[in-house]
């Protein structure tokens, strides 16, 4: 599975630890993986937090996480050598699916599988969609090398409809097609556009919600994901 967000700080990194914790709740061993991330370490780094929640013994961060790049920029930017913009110009983003980045990261992570065995790979991407990546690629070349099942994941609030439609229309226009859709509440203030996020998305994607995962929700509470989720990993 790999969680893609509508854009930055929607809540992919939360969405992938609660749902890592559901997974353990149900004996359901499932491993995370990050293939890059920007921005500085520590115990409120993303691939800390995947590591912490999901509890696998032994698992370290650098086997989740093969790049990682101190600037809090997108991965692809943050390295080094990343001012050559012609490397960006086209969206041509097949042409990195064989790259020697992506081909790097796919055998990190097989190793990791081979050795915890998991029933399930949570792959959190970074930012959007149309995320520049390491190696003067574009985030959907990680779905793809990386054999993955897209899952949306979007901001609840005002705007999210937008943004998750946008984001399910790109990638069915790529052959990427996601397998359903989660919500994410980031901060305690709400506003009235939530009561609708949900149905309208569904109704005009045809997709199913596999979760609202509400602010403040304890590490404990795995009622928010749906049984469209559990069926679909079934």
């Amino acid at each position: 599975m790999f969680l893609v967000g509508t854009d930055t700080d929607c809540g992919k990194t939360t969405v992938a630890c609660a749902l890592l914790r559901a997974l353990r709740a149900r004996e359901i061993r499932a491993l995370p993986f990050k293939p890059a991330a920007s921005g500085p370490d520590g115990p409120q780094g993303d691939p800390e937090r995947l590591v912490e929640a999901a509890a696998i013994a032994g698992l370290r961060v650098a086997e989740i996480c093969p790049l990682r790049y101190a600037e809090a920029v997108a991965p692809g930017l943050a390295e080094a050598g990343a001012g050559d913009m012609s490397v960006w110009t086209g969206m041509d983003w097949r042409a990195g699916e064989g790259s020697a980045v992506v081909l790097a990261v796919a055998a990190v992570l097989a190793a990791a599988e081979a050795r915890y065995a998991p029933d399930l790979t949570i792959v959190e991407g970074a930012g959007g969609l149309w995320v520049p990546m390491p190696g003067g690629t574009w985030l959907p070349a990680w779905i793809s090398g990386l054999g993955a099942t897209p899952v949306v994941v979007g901001r609840l609030g005002l705007g999210t409809i937008n943004h998750c439609l946008s984001t399910i229309v790109g990638l069915r226009g790529l052959g990427l097609a996601p397998a359903g859709f989660i919500l994410s509440q980031t901060g305690a203030r709400g506003d009235a556009s939530e009561l609708h996020n949900e149905r309208v998305i569904a109704a005009a994607s045809g997709l199913p919600c596999f979760g609202v995962l509400a602010f403040g929700t304890g590490p404990e509470d795995h009622a928010w994901v749906r049984p469209e989720a559990w069926r679909l990993l079934a």
